[in-house]
Formats: C-alpha cells, sequence, structure tokens
C-alpha cells in the first residue's frame, strides 16, 4: 500500500524492477480519493499525516523529497471517532482530514427514496436487457420499505437485475422479494431498525429466553456422551462468519463491521477455524 501512496525506486524491493510513481505523484495538482481510510494501517498513517501537513513525500527506496499539491478526499464506512477511542486510527490524522466532513446515510435511512433507486434501477436494466419492469403491490412496497439493505445501494441494484431478468412485467409478491434478498433467512432480517447500545448481545436464534438456552444445553450435556464445547463455539463462529459473508457479499471490511469486530480479528479468526479443520481432517479414525 505505501508503495501504491508513494511510489518506489528501482530495486527498493523484490520485484521492484523499475522506478514507478505512486498515487500522490500522479494526482499532481489534481484530486486524489482516498478510499476506506479507516482500513490504513497504522505503521502508514504517520506517512499519510506528513503528506497531509507538509505536502511532501518520498518514494520507497529514495531520500529525494517530492512535493505535492493534490486535494484530498477520504472516504470510510467505520466511525473514526470510535477507532481512534480504541487506538486503531490516529487523532492528529484524524483531526486533518475532517476539516469538512460529508456523512452519507445508509440505504436503509432513506425512508421512500429507496423506491426511486428502485425506479432508477428498473429503468435501466428494462432498458438494457429489453424486459419490461415488474410491478410492486402496496403490501410487497411495504415489506420491501422495511427490509434493512446490509448492502446498500449494490444489494439494492442486483435485486433489481434478479427480479426483472425472473419476474419482468409481473406483480410481485412479498415472498417472490424474500427469496432474492441478499441474506439467510431473509425474513429475520426484515425488521424496524432500533437503535444500537455498545453491547447489544443478540440471543440464539432458536431461543426464546436464557432458561430455554440453558434448558437445551442441560439436554446436550446428558445425552452426548462426547460433548466439545471447543467444536460447538467454532461451529456457531464459522456459521455466523458465513452468515456476514453472504450478508456482505463477502467484503470482509463490512463483514467485520457485521461481526462487531476489527479486520484483523476476522482474519485471524478465519485464519484459525480453517486450521481446525485441517486438523480435524488429519486425526487418525478409531474402528
Amino acid at each position: 500500500m505505501e508503495a501504491t501512496l508513494f511510489g518506489h525506486s528501482k530495486g527498493a524491493f523484490t520485484g521492484a524492477t523499475t522506478a514507478r510513481a505512486g498515487y500522490f505523484e500522479d494526482a499532481a495538482e489534481g484530486t486524489l480519493f482516498l478510499d476506506e481510510i479507516g482500513e490504513l494501517p497504522l505503521e502508514l498513517q504517520p506517512k499519510l499525516l506528513r503528506v497531509l501537513e507538509n505536502n511532501t513525500f518520498q518514494r520507497i527506496g529514495e531520500t529525494q523529497t517530492r512535493q505535492t499539491r493534490a486535494r484530498i478526499i477520504a472516504a470510510t464506512n467505520r466511525d473514526l471517532k470510535k477507532e481512534v477511542r480504541e487506538g486503531r486510527f490516529r487523532a492528529d490524522l484524524y483531526h486533518r482530514l475532517s476539516v469538512f466532513t460529508i456523512t452519507a446515510p445508509p440505504l436503509r435511512d432513506l425512508g421512500n427514496d429507496r423506491l426511486h433507486l428502485l425506479e432508477h434501477f428498473c429503468d435501466i436494466y428494462s432498458k438494457q436487457t429489453g424486459l419490461p419492469p415488474f410491478k410492486l403491490t402496496p403490501a410487497t412496497t411495504d415489506h420491501f420499505l422495511n427490509y434493512t439493505f446490509p448492502g446498500n445501494v449494490r444489494e439494492l441494484r442486483n435485486i433489481v437485475i434478479r427480479l426483472i431478468t425472473k419476474h419482468a412485467d409481473k406483480v410481485l409478491t412479498p415472498q417472490q422479494i424474500d427469496n432474492e434478498l441478499d441474506i439467510v433467512g431473509a425474513t429475520s432480517a426484515i425488521k424496524t431498525i432500533m437503535p444500537q447500545t455498545e453491547a447489544a448481545v443478540p440471543s440464539a436464534p432458536t431461543f426464546a429466553t436464557s432458561a430455554e438456552l440453558i434448558a437445551y444445553a442441560r439436554q446436550e450435556l446428558k445425552t452426548q456422551h462426547e460433548f466439545s464445547l471447543d467444536a460447538t463455539l467454532r461451529h456457531w463462529e464459522e456459521a455466523y462468519i458465513e452468515a456476514a459473508r453472504q450478508l456482505a457479499n463477502d467484503n470482509l471490511s463490512q463483514v467485520a463491521r457485521l461481526l462487531g469486530i476489527n479486520r484483523t480479528t476476522l482474519y485471524n479468526r478465519i485464519d484459525a477455524l480453517g486450521r481446525a479443520k485441517r486438523t480435524t481432517a488429519q486425526l487418525p479414525s478409531e474402528n
């Protein structure tokens, strides 16, 4: 990433067969858009801060100082104030970047504007495919508006493409909408959005109360002779990660946000689950 931003000299590292300019150099006096700025590693953040403060940088492998006059626009899905509090983002870099902030609300907060976007995508893909658009009944419209759209506008676009392909010129039912939502168990995600708390821990999907969960656990322990807590927790963890990957269309940054962990932790857990599977597969069977 550092080489991408600042460039490098020939021979600066393995594979650097020629000198190459980075984004800051290429941007010259134009505008440089830095997407997912919240994912920038801590070790690179002071180097970016220096560019923003002094308009200077160095290619990797060079001592020559170069100038940039590029305008910087940065975007993130993370709450950078929270990232600063938790030590994952430098406070000085945050304050340097947040000179002027524009907040883009998620699709679920746009109310009836979602219907305008639905019509917009219907018009685009109806013309591209030559298929007539589908129609929604009032009940289906209400059902659609209650969906949380974890994948935001990209998800809405993909839903429209699928619906036009399968149901051109048809009046859709709520069930037909459900079948195309990018989630596991669509009906469980169509709900009223409640304010999130700092430590919101959902109950297990199939249990109404803690007492029922305990009763289930007692029964499992009594009936299973070789119960493994590690295997059970690993099974649940794997299921939640896979569900989040499907919700987020395999965007691991979004997966981490859905699970309430940082991306590095997500990578470590995926790796640990993979190692556990390989170990289990290699264990000799007992006859």
